[in-house]
């Protein structure tokens, strides 16, 4: 059996977390459980937007490992996140951050972002008010200072995105922290395991948010074959089925992000919750146009916008720095024409919104069937 945390369920579900997990499941992630005291092998993805207290207290009480999406909050309110998310479990916990390569460590707060471009003003004319460069998202040293106070208030897990500095998993260690890299090449997962990381999320091209390219069944295996590390699956691990498949690839684990959109606990608009359980096979769109980098969002005018003009996009931090006074306001309306939605292509087989408990308990469970041979809730639908 997996090594578990001690304590009861905090207060979001009123639920005792799985404390006997399958078999089939155990035989294969007795590593990850040790290594982050959790009773299934499914995390919760840092979504920003979308992952705050209340799903990542969720998916922690349902017997994995929620993980909070503060890579663009300020300090003060990641302080906050972590302190409600302690309030709703006791369960072990982890706050995403993103440390982008060939980003510049430091952001001039008064520099002026580039002008919007024209063919951008025919979605809505951007407002002046709103400016995202004093906020600093892709700034590592305003990650670091994120980074020290998950460290106070004694989080356990670090998740990097789009980069791990060995001087950031150095800090985190001292701090008593395990530390996951987020991946998308199997060169960046041996960078990443020279640098000292604990586990890798190797993160297929069906991921929403940013992404790799190479798909997540070519992935994972040539990650899992390479590291010594867990390895944990991520783009695509939307039930019980896709995680089982996973596991027989040689991961440990799954990053599950897309099928804990439409649950109640998501912070994220209720349009794109509808959204993820209306979507078909083409409705997502791998971007670099909100960002920077590539991402995949939701297909919307916003992106199509942007077609023959991909010589304009900016690097990040710069493309978001210009875009936001348009993109920010839209999405705060829940507006899935100009908004920034990233989502997996994972969300076709997201058929109706249900709790986080649920959806980690039911993923948990058809993986099992899978795996022992036997009927999964998926097999019931057909």
């Amino acid at each position: 059996m997996l090594p578990v945390a001690s304590g009861q369920t905090g207060s979001v579900t009123g639920m005792t977390p799985t404390r006997t997990p399958p078999w089939g499941l155990a035989s294969r992630t007795r590593r990850l459980g040790a290594l982050m005291g959790v009773d299934l092998p499914i995390l919760g993805a840092p979504m920003g937007g979308v992952a705050g207290p209340d799903l990542a207290a969720a998916v922690s009480n349902a017997g994995g490992l929620g993980v909070l999406g503060h890579a663009n909050l300020a300090p003060d309110r990641v302080r906050d996140e972590i302190r409600r998310t302690r309030e709703l479990t006791d369960r072990p916990f982890g706050i995403g951050l993103l440390f982008p390569s060939g980003a510049p460590p430091e952001r001039d707060p008064a520099a002026a972002p580039a002008p919007l471009p024209d063919f951008l003003r025919a979605l809505g004319d951007p407002d002046p008010r709103v400016s995202v460069v004093g906020e600093r998202t892709y700034d590592h040293e305003m990650a670091a200072e994120r980074l020290e106070i998950a460290i106070a208030e004694g989080v356990r897990v670090l998740t990097c995105g789009l980069g791990v500095p060995e001087a950031v998993v150095e800090r985190a260690h001292r701090g008593g922290m395990v530390v996951v890299s987020l991946v998308g090449s199997l060169k960046a997962a041996r960078a990443a395991e020279a640098r000292g990381v604990d586990a890798i999320v190797a993160q297929g091209h069906e991921a929403g948010g940013h992404t790799g390219r190479t798909s997540t069944l070519v992935l994972v295996p040539q990650i899992a074959d390479a590291v010594r590390v867990p390895v944990i699956a991520a783009g695509g691990i939307v039930d019980g089925r896709t995680l089982a498949a996973a596991l027989m690839l040689g991961a440990e684990g799954g990053l599950v992000g897309t099928a804990l959109i439409a649950t109640p606990e998501a912070q994220t608009a209720q349009t794109h919750k509808a959204a993820v359980v209306a979507m078909a096979d083409d409705d997502t769109v791998v971007s670099r146009t909100y960002t920077g980098k590539p991402s995949r969002v939701i297909r919307n005018r916003y992106t199509e916008a942007w077609k023959g003009h991909e010589h304009e996009v900016l690097p990040m931090p710069a493309q978001w720095e210009m875009v936001a006074p348009l993109v920010l306001p839209a999405k705060q309306k829940g507006s899935m024409e100009i908004g920034n939605w990233p989502t997996g292509q994972g969300a076709v087989l997201v058929r109706a919104e249900r709790s986080a408990v649920d959806v980690v308990r039911a993923m948990a469970a058809d993986a099992e069937a899978c795996l022992s041979g036997g009927r999964t809730a998926a097999d019931g639908e057909a």
